[in-house]
């Protein structure tokens, strides 16, 4: 905790030019880009709790240039008019005022909320974390591990597409997606090699990024 306080504490703008995240001042505080006054979003990026995924890092973006949500297992519940439930809120305040063209829903290899979903729910004593596992949908078996299942697809693929269509059933986004005026994509980050794969849904499949790689609009059932 003692270098997270110095951090926090020693934090800097560094130049509106710079993006490297690591740069120093010259007596050596840690430096970040100001986001710009009133910046928009360029995205909202969806992805999991787990402290090996770093949204920025993975997209090059500075400060104000992403708008993230972060869940135990990326879980995206299905959409439930009487919820109230912080991940409807942001996401309908991210498409409902900030005008994000583009929601990445973001997965990633050897999770450890899969995992527990692999084996019995989370234990009684953890009735917030076991009631939460339970709207993930997919359920992974018990042989879960990176190797594909039915579809070709493994079994975190296979979660991250029932979030996709999970996150589909929410009003803000389908009417979005009707007039065009949203891209949703789906992307799976290889904890080991660094790569991540992309969602075709002309192809129904995990392919590596491209520059032009389609939209997700396709239903992913």
């Amino acid at each position: 905790m003692r270098t997270l306080i110095h951090s926090a504490r020693t934090l800097s703008p560094a130049p509106a030019d710079s993006r490297a995240v690591d740069d120093r001042t010259a007596d050596g505080r840690a430096a970040v880009e100001a986001p710009a006054p009133g910046a928009t979003p360029r995205a909202l990026f969806i992805t999991c709790s787990d402290s090996r995924v770093v949204p920025t890092l993975l997209t090059g973006t500075a400060p104000g240039e992403l708008h993230e949500l972060r869940t135990a297992g990326h879980i995206v519940p299905r959409y439930r008019s009487d919820a109230h439930c912080a991940i409807a809120a942001t996401l309908e305040f991210a498409l409902g005022t900030l005008q994000v063209p583009d929601v990445i829903l973001c997965g990633h290899t050897d999770c450890t909320a899969l995992k527990a979903l692999q084996d019995d729910p989370p234990p009684a004593e953890l009735p917030l974390a076991r009631n939460w596992f339970t709207r993930a949908a997919h359920r992974p078996g018990p042989d879960h591990n990176h190797r594909s299942t039915g579809g070709g697809h493994t079994p975190e693929q296979r979660h991250l597409l029932a979030q996709l269509h999970h996150l589909r059933t929410y009003p803000c986004v389908s009417r979005r997606l009707a007039t065009r005026r949203l891209r949703v994509h789906a992307w799976q980050y290889d904890d080991r090699s660094g790569q991540t794969l992309g969602w075709d849904a002309a192809s129904r499949a995990f392919r590596p990024l491209r520059p032009a790689l389609p939209a997700a609009l396709a239903s992913t059932a």
